[in-house]
Formats: structure tokens, C-alpha cells, sequence
């Protein structure tokens, strides 16, 4: 039958994927294992979208056939599609076994451990797959970026010059290399890269070809300028002493969050700032009634001889200054941090962090102890929720949200981290259908299958539970974006605030929650052991285990191989429950707690005493 599958795959070849699937399963009655016909049927019907069959006939085809590669190749194809990553990676694996010479092969394994997290076995793989092909550039900049992920910037570098110095108009290699120059604290390697021979020094590439033109070169360009304008203001004798802040301002974020409000209070006690963005210059300001901080808010635009500069991100994301120590205020949700995050700040002066659970993260890592100091930030009242009204929603049932007497908020990002799986769970088995009570689950940044996703959850729950919907208390399930207004009436709405959460750098929604007297249940981890026990909250037990994406055996990506906290979903249904049917008798008042421990003036004096003995 060789004869006929040769016509099927000429059919295939030409588009006529519907006749070629025909002669195959001609071919497939006559000879069921025929390797050939097999292979082409299973990517036929996976281009068909026909995956449960095309998964079904490629692992016909590797039981008869489990030496041959390019079945593990297709195979690993339709697991990818149907969301079974590490299924996919594990053909993957024999693939690269079966085929050490191929580099599409290296490739697309190191690009899907790229995405699960597993960057060091990204650049495994993506640097044989550059090796094989020394000439190709493309080849070099995947590797480049896993290095970039993997904080291994030093040998982006190596591997980034010569594709620059060769093809110097490459516009990817030019963004990475001038990416890996900026992580290094070398911005004036950065301009050169994006300013090559020939190029106007005004930054429009010559017409012969130089720098690239695009967004991301303009905004790479536009830092690496300001950091040696920086620099050389810490040369300037008369330029007024000062701290240099980086931070992400203008996004919204727990990072921006903290930084506005580090940022005001430093200033309150006096300290001379000067502001960076996460993209570069920045233009948000603070607001003051008091004219003297007026006038210093309008001045944070100014030159300062800073004696150090103070970066409020992730790892990752810090650029060291040229002739200034690198200070990170940072954190992480998880009992160990990643190695990649403890390789960026290996060679920075000092590791701030708003926790003990995070300084342990870091010491966990292999951290020096004395390079991590603990600082707090503040907690206060929202200023969008002294005048707001409870926003007006209808429940499922139909009945207003308001008319019941327990109402349960959660504020999440629909990550696995935020555990939403979990407590969906903890609602079906802690809740009855005639519970006075109703769960107003907020969950943001999905996407367009944002709803899909959670309807899967929900599904999922009811499995795992034995219980249905409308077994248990209704939940409002709200998925539209707000405005500052509508989150606050969201807050204003809540009796408590429950979160299940494998893990916390602070979570600035229930300490927000909390601020207004809503009664706290969370987990007995992370963060929130540093403001939260149990005379001013219900805490959750918890243990520690792989930190795993919802049922499912793949890892988290930004926790891979790590571990993270798992409440206790018995204990979190119990306390539910009694909450629900004793409000009055279980409640427990954060508020004053939150707001008379927390304050921030204390946290900016408690950061100008970490940051004392560096820059000195």
C-alpha cells in the first residue's frame, strides 16, 4: 500500500487534506500499524481540530513505532494544543534523544520549558540548537532571551555581539543586547548598541541602515540616556543631595502602590528625591496640600547627586546605575525564590523586603543574611473609599447582594496562585443553598476566556466536591473591569474578605478590606502572618508542596520546580461555615490593628534607616 499513502501525502501537499485522510484510512484497514499512513493521519486530523483522534492514532502510531521521532514530534504538537505541556515536553525529550542533530527540534523544546518556567533547561536545549547552526542569528536571539529570563545577562552579551556586529540593522539582537547592557549597569554599551556607526546621534538611524526603528529601541534608548544623565550628575558638586527612586509609578500595581506611597512619605520627612519610571523619565507626581511639598513634588524631575538608587520591582527588572549601589525593594509569595531572581541580585548592595516570610525566601535561596533587611510598608484606608456607596448588584437568584447578611469579597487576578480553584471548593462544601450569604468573586486580567476559564473551575469544583451550584450559597461572579469608583463600592459591599491563597508578597486587597472592618480569613502564610493572628482574624492551617497549576500535574511557570503553601481546605470550610451562621459571634476586627501597627511614616522612617550605612 506504500504506493497509495505516497498519493495521500501528495494530496496533503497540495491541500486536498480531506482526500489524503481518505486513502489513509484505506490504508490503516488494510495494514492498522502502517507507520507512515498513521503519521499522516494524526496531522491531518490534528489540523482538522479533530484532537481526541489525532492523539488517539499518534499513540497508535508510537506503540508500534516508538523509535520513530517524528511521532513524538506530532504527538508532543497535539498534547501542546490540548493544554498537556508537560506530556508534550516529555516527547520532546525523546525526540532530542532520537534526533541530537536537529535544532527545529532543540528549539521548540527549549521554547516550551521557556514557557513553563524551566529556564535553565530552556538554555540547555536552545544553546545545542545554536551550536548546530552557528550562522543563524535567529537561532542566537532565542537563546539570548531564555538567558534573559534566566538573569544570566553576561552571556546574552557573549552571544548577542557578534550577531550585532555582523548584522548590525537586526533589530531583535540589537533590543536584547541593549536589554542585557542596561541589566548589567552599562547604559553607555546600551546606547552604542542602539546607535551604531553611522547612525545620527539624535537617535534617527542613517539611511544606509543602522539602529532599528521600532517602539521598543526609542524607549531602551531614551533610559539608557537618562541613566548617564544620572551619572553624570553625581558629578556636579552643587547638585543637591538625594535618593534615586525607579519604579513603576504610572502602572497599576502593588509595586506602583507602594512606591507612590513610599515615595510621599519619604518626602514628608524630608528626603530629596529624584523619580524614575519603569520605562524612563517619569511624570507622575504626588499631590500635597502643604506648599513646602508642593514645591518639592515639582522639583522630583530635578538632578540630585543620589547616594544610592532604590528600585521597587521584581529581580528581574532592576538596572544598576552607573557609580551608584543598587538597592532592591522587593518581595516574593513563596517559602524559596527563584534562582534566577537570587542571581540578579547576587551583586546588588542590599535586598529590602516588606516581610520576614519574604527575607526567608531570600536566605532560603542562598541570600547573604546581612544583605536582607525587613521594612513594612503602611497601611491605610483607600482615599476612594471615605465617600464610596456599595456598587448595586444582583445576585444569580435575583435577589440584591445587599439584602444578604453575609457577603464574602475576593479580589483576584486570575492566576493559579491566587488559588481561586481552592476556593471555589471551600465555598461548595462550607455553604447550603438557605445560607444567608453570597460570595462576590472579582476576577480580572484573563483575557477574552476569562469567563470560559472560570466556568471550567466552577466545573471542576463541583467534580472534586461531589456538590453542585445550587447546593451551595450563591456567588456573584464579576468579571467587567471598574474604575477606582466601582472597586470601592466592590469594597463597600463586603461583611469579610476570604482568601485561600498559596502564597502572598503583601496582598493589598485585604488589607484594604480590612481598613474598613470587614471581617479577615486567610491563610496562615507568607505576608499575611506579618499583620494578621488570631484575635483580629481567622487563619487557616497550612502545609507546603509543589506549586502546581489547578488539577494538574504541570508547575506554575513563575514557580517552577518551587514550592508554595496549600491551606487547609477542611479547615477553611469549618471556619466559613461558622461565620456564615454566627456573624455576630465570630467576628473578628482588623482595622484598628491594621491601621495603628502599620503606618507610613514608620515604614519611610524604617526604609531611611535600612538604606543608612549603604551609599556611605
Amino acid at each position: 500500500m506504500g504506493h497509495v499513502t505516497d498519493r495521500a501525502i501528495e494530496l496533503y501537499k497540495a491541500g486536498r487534506r480531506d482526500e489524503a485522510l481518505s486513502l489513509v484510512e484505506r490504508v490503516l484497514h488494510e495494514d492498522p500499524g502502517d507507520r507512515d499512513a498513521l503519521s499522516l493521519a494524526g496531522v491531518i486530523l490534528y489540523q482538522s481540530g479533530r484532537l481526541d483522534e489525532a492523539e488517539r492514532t499518534l499513540h497508535r502510531l508510537l506503540a508500534g513505532h516508538p523509535l520513530f521521532a517524528q511521532g513524538h514530534v506530532n504527538l508532543a504538537v497535539v498534547m501542546e494544543a490540548r493544554g498537556a505541556r508537560r506530556e508534550a515536553i516529555g516527547h520532546l525529550r525523546v525526540a532530542c534523544l532520537l534526533m541530537p542533530g536537529d535544532p527545529e527540534v532543540h528549539n521548540r523544546l527549549g521554547n516550551l520549558l521557556h514557557g513553563s518556567g524551566d529556564y535553565g533547561a530552556a538554555t540547555r536545549h536552545m544553546t545545542h540548537a545554536a551550536r548546530l547552526c552557528p550562522t543563524d542569528p535567529d537561532r542566537q536571539v532565542l537563546l539570548a532571551v531564555a538567558l534573559l529570563s534566566h538573569c544570566d545577562y553576561a552571556r546574552a552579551v557573549e552571544v548577542l555581539t557578534p550577531v550585532v556586529a555582523r548584522q548590525p540593522g537586526h533589530a531583535d539582537a540589537c533590543s536584547h543586547l541593549a536589554t542585557a547592557w542596561l541589566a548589567l549597569g552599562r547604559p553607555d554599551l546600551a546606547e552604542e548598541t542602539l546607535l551604531p556607526a553611522g547612525s545620527d546621534p539624535s537617535g534617527v538611524p542613517s539611511p544606509s541602515g543602522g539602529a532599528p526603528t521600532i517602539a521598543q529601541r526609542d524607549v531602551l534608548l531614551s533610559r539608557a540616556r537618562l541613566y548617564r544623565r544620572f551619572a553624570a550628575d553625581l558629578r556636579r558638586p552643587h547638585t543637591p543631595e538625594g535618593l534615586l527612586v525607579r519604579a513603576p509609578f504610572s502602572v497599576l500595581s502593588g509595586y506602583g502602590d507602594f512606591a507612590q506611597h513610599f515615595v510621599r512619605s519619604l518626602m514628608e520627612c524630608g528626603t530629596t528625591l529624584r523619580l524614575a519610571g519603569l520605562m524612563g523619565e517619569e511624570n507622575w507626581r504626588p499631590a500635597f496640600t502643604d506648599p513646602i511639598l508642593q514645591a518639592a513634588a515639582r522639583r522630583l524631575g530635578d538632578p540630585v547627586r543620589a547616594r544610592l538608587a532604590l528600585t521597587v520591582l521584581t529581580p528581574p527588572l532592576v538596572e544598576p546605575l552607573p557609580g551608584l549601589p543598587t538597592v532592591n525593594y522587593t518581595m516574593f509569595e513563596g517559602p524559596r525564590i527563584p534562582d534566577s531572581w537570587a542571581a540578579c541580585n547576587r551583586t546588588h548592595e542590599l535586598v529590602v523586603v516588606p516581610t520576614d516570610s519574604s527575607r526567608l525566601a531570600w536566605i532560603a535561596a542562598g541570600h547573604p543574611e546581612d544583605r536582607v533587611r525587613v521594612c513594612p510598608p503602611g497601611i491605610a484606608p483607600h482615599p476612594a473609599d471615605a465617600a464610596a456607596q456599595p456598587l448595586p448588584i444582583v445576585g444569580p437568584r435575583g435577589r440584591s447582594v445587599m439584602d444578604y447578611r453575609v457577603r464574602v469579597l475576593n479580589i483576584s487576578d486570575f492566576v493559579a496562585r491566587k488559588n481561586l480553584a481552592g476556593l471555589l471548593r471551600v465555598w461548595l462544601r462550607g455553604t447550603r443553598a438557605d445560607d444567608d450569604a453570597i460570595l462576590i468573586l472579582k476576577v480580572g486580567k484573563g483575557g477574552t476566556s476569562l469567563m470560559g476559564e472560570m466556568r471550567r473551575l466552577v466545573e471542576e469544583g463541583m467534580r472534586a466536591t461531589g456538590r453542585q451550584l445550587d447546593e451551595a450559597a450563591p456567588i456573584a461572579l464579576l468579571t467587567d473591569r471598574y474604575d477606582d469608583a466601582g472597586i470601592a463600592g466592590l469594597y463597600a459591599v463586603a461583611t469579610h474578605y476570604l482568601s485561600l491563597s498559596h502564597g502572598e508578597g503583601w496582598d493589598l486587597p485585604i488589607t484594604r478590606a480590612g481598613c474598613l472592618g470587614a471581617g479577615l480569613i486567610a491563610p496562615r502564610h507568607s505576608a499575611y502572618t506579618a499583620y494578621l493572628n488570631d484575635r483580629v482574624a481567622h487563619l487557616i492551617p497550612c502545609t507546603t508542596g509543589p506549586a502546581l497549576m489547578p488539577y494538574s500535574n504541570a508547575y506554575y511557570p513563575p514557580f517552577h520546580g518551587l514550592d508554595w503553601w496549600h491551606p487547609d481546605e477542611d479547615a477553611a470550610a469549618d471556619i466559613l461555615s461558622r461565620v456564615i451562621r454566627d456573624p455576630e459571634g465570630e467576628r473578628r476586627d482588623a482595622a484598628r490593628h491594621l491601621m495603628d501597627n502599620f503606618t507610613w511614616d514608620a515604614a519611610a522612617r524604617r526604609l531611611l534607616d535600612a538604606l543608612d550605612g549603604v551609599g556611605r
